[in-house]
């Protein structure tokens, strides 16, 4: 009997502790980013966040001072006449010091080569006019300079080629015929030769421009990539010894490469010449309002960071009126509107892009899903070339916002790569991409964000 009494009082206990009821816990969403949607007991999906974006122009961002630069001129049927120049110091090869070509240099010809690296924007067969001009003032190693800025150059061409460019050996290159009298001085002052600080001051670099050229019509020109640190690269001097009669011709070659090197594009976008009108309206726009409902339709990435587009959510914040909630997914899934601007060898779409987050002052910063090596797995925004789109997901900063821990001001779109090192640049962007807007039938895009409920009321 003793036996039987102590083990209903086992049992009991065991019954009073086990319905003791739990304090509300917040849900853990570990694993949800990993199971298929309809298995996702107690959870939310909803696609019908509204959403508004539009086109802003961006008048100028930095060049950076690598060795990939463009050059050309192309009038695009969507956004219009694009020029990309090129400013760049040239030096003496591996720093030589006290460089002399003997006592009686005599010029054979003179010319600069820039190797094509085969990426370009437009049509190739169209003819530009390449003109060359010597800089009056030196590059500074100190600035950052900007797609907008310019330095001073002589009006007059130390080279002038209406053509296209030319194979050199294995290579495709643009081969402009060098002045002979810049060449000659070159080849026969010694003085500027002792070092390379001495020689750019003296030749302080070139500006190279198809700003000139004449565009036939939409599609027309072209704008290519170039490096400048290739070996074939570079101010190539023919000459040959004039103190003896059987004398062969020789070649140096002054480079835009090494430590010395200096060198930025700039880029003029003019959305007055061939842009579609949407395009135009949005980026002249007196308003956000005004540019938004342009923007329902259809909005715009251009080249070399040219526009970038704004983004919107302005009920983001409904989804903790009356509860807290915990956000597994949020994407953010931009469509391309291939029948504006259909996918070609002319035109192609970014491999990638970004989506950052807007301060209160509208400058740019990183979305907290680009920060972890974790989190940036799951962010996205490669292209989807079977499914025509782009997809972020940014359920980390959605989590942020919604905790009141990071304040909301929209985010931007940009056209660059979504890698932390490299969001911030834009000047080797070369393709553009067009989306359709929150009416687009065909195109609309979406924010779909996947959550659960806490299991109280605030």
């Amino acid at each position: 009997m003793t036996k039987i009494r102590i083990a209903f009082i086992f049992l009991s206990l065991i019954l009073v502790f086990s319905c003791k009821k739990k304090e509300p816990e917040a849900p853990s969403v570990i694993g949800l980013d990993v199971q298929p949607e309809n298995d996702l007991v107690g959870v939310t999906i909803t696609d019908s966040v509204s959403l508004y974006m539009f086109t802003q122009n961006v008048a100028s961002v930095r060049s950076y001072n690598d060795s990939y630069k463009y050059l050309g001129s192309n009038l695009d049927p969507i956004f219009g006449r694009t020029d990309a120049s090129i400013y760049a110091n040239f030096s003496i090869s591996n720093n030589l010091t006290n460089l002399t070509f003997g006592s009686n240099p005599v010029l054979d010809s003179a010319e600069m080569v820039i190797r094509y690296t085969g990426e370009y924007l437009g049509d190739t067969a169209t003819t530009l006019t390449f003109q060359l001009h010597v800089l009056n003032q030196k590059l500074d190693a100190a600035a950052s300079y900007s797609t907008s800025n310019t330095v001073p150059y002589s009006s007059s061409t130390v080279s002038t080629l209406v053509g296209k460019l030319r194979p050199r050996g294995e290579n495709v290159c643009l081969i402009l015929p060098l002045d002979n009298n810049l060449a000659d001085y070159i080849l026969k002052t010694n003085t500027n030769l002792v070092n390379n600080t001495v020689f750019q001051n003296a030749y302080k670099g070139f500006y190279l421009t198809t700003a000139n050229s004449t565009l036939a019509g939409a599609g027309s020109g072209s704008i290519r990539r170039f490096d400048l640190d290739d070996a074939v690269s570079g101010v190539n001097i023919y000459y040959h010894d004039g103190n003896s009669a059987s004398s062969k011709s020789q070649k140096f070659l002054f480079s835009f490469s090494g430590s010395d090197a200096l060198r930025f594009n700039h880029i003029t976008q003019d959305y007055t010449k061939g842009a579609i009108q949407n395009l135009f309206d949005q980026v002249t726009a007196s308003s956000e309002t005004a540019a938004i409902v342009k923007g329902n339709s259809n909005v715009y990435l251009n080249s070399f960071g040219g526009t970038r587009i704004k983004l919107d959510l302005p009920y983001l914040k409904n989804f903790t009126d009356s509860q807290n909630v915990s956000i597994s997914r949020a994407e953010l899934i931009i469509k391309v509107d291939d029948v504006i601007s259909p996918y070609n060898l002319s035109y192609g779409y970014p491999s990638n892009l970004a989506l950052l987050a807007c301060r209160a002052d509208g400058t740019e910063e990183l979305v907290y899903d680009q920060l972890d090596a974790a989190d940036f797995v799951k962010y996205g925004g490669n292209y989807d070339a079977n499914n025509k789109q782009y997809v972020f997901n940014i359920a980390r900063q959605i989590q942020k916002i919604l905790n009141g821990s990071v304040s909301y001001n929209g985010f931007y779109l940009v056209n660059a790569s979504p890698s932390v090192s490299l969001a911030a640049r834009r000047d080797n962007r070369l393709q553009r991409v067009v989306f359709g807007g929150k009416t687009n039938v065909n195109f609309k895009p979406l924010f779909k964000v996947t959550y659960i409920k806490y299991p109280f009321e605030k």
